[in-house]
């Protein structure tokens, strides 16, 4: 059976136990398992009990490492999980936390897809498939975000955006010659995901329209 052998407490943020086991192994566990479980020097678990109680124990670890991450900025579920794998967390405590505070309303990806979005329009305007990908790459499924993109382009026509990106972008090359100044406005205005055929429709096929 699996014996404490010594235990020490660690003034740090957060607050951890230093638990020396029988086996040689130490672990960081939380005050709330301790206190849980009454851990002391001597005291020892069959090892039924022993593989739950670090499986709920490295599930609370997860779960404040999952706050930590929150606390930065929101992530997406998929985001979440690998940032705490790679921690060294295993699989199920990571799911087991994660699960919790899904259920609190902590993650929530269809939340994080539409805040993500509407911030993605606000702050760096794209077209659509630019902002799939981004999507993607955060993990989330496009069963989910793909009904919230198209509310979120009918609210924000593709016209207007290039539009608006298309009066900054002139500023910006006003010293250019027409030609070239073109060029490198349709270059940017393609590398941020829009279509070719929306491109073309705000700008024409010779000359920029005038800037305002």
């Amino acid at each position: 059976m699996p014996e404490i052998v010594d235990m020490t407490f660690k003034r740090r943020k957060p607050e951890r136990f230093a638990v020396l086991w029988d086996t040689g192994e130490e672990m960081l566990m939380t005050p709330e398992t301790a206190l849980k479980y009454q851990f002391s020097p001597g005291k020892n678990f069959e090892e039924e009990t022993y593989l739950a109680i670090v499986r709920e124990d490295q599930t609370l670890l997860a779960k404040d490492q999952l706050l930590t991450y929150l606390g930065i900025r929101p992530h997406s579920r998929q985001e979440l999980f690998l940032k705490v794998l790679k921690k060294g967390y295993s699989k199920e405590a990571i799911e087991d936390a994660i699960t919790a505070l899904e259920r609190v309303g902590l993650i929530d990806d269809e939340a994080f897809t539409r805040a993500f979005i509407q911030n993605e329009l606000r702050l760096r305007p794209c077209g659509k498939r630019l902002l799939a990908e981004k999507l993607r790459q955060k993990g989330v499924m496009a069963t989910l975000f793909e009904d919230i993109l198209r509310e979120a382009y009918d609210d924000n026509p593709p016209r207007d955006l290039i539009l608006e990106q298309l009066q900054k972008q002139q500023r910006r090359h006003q010293h250019l010659d027409p030609e070239k100044k073109r060029e490198k406005i349709i270059r940017f205005l393609l590398s941020r995901g829009f279509e070719w055929e929306q491109v073309r429709e705000v700008i024409g096929t010779d000359t920029l329209p005038d800037e305002d």
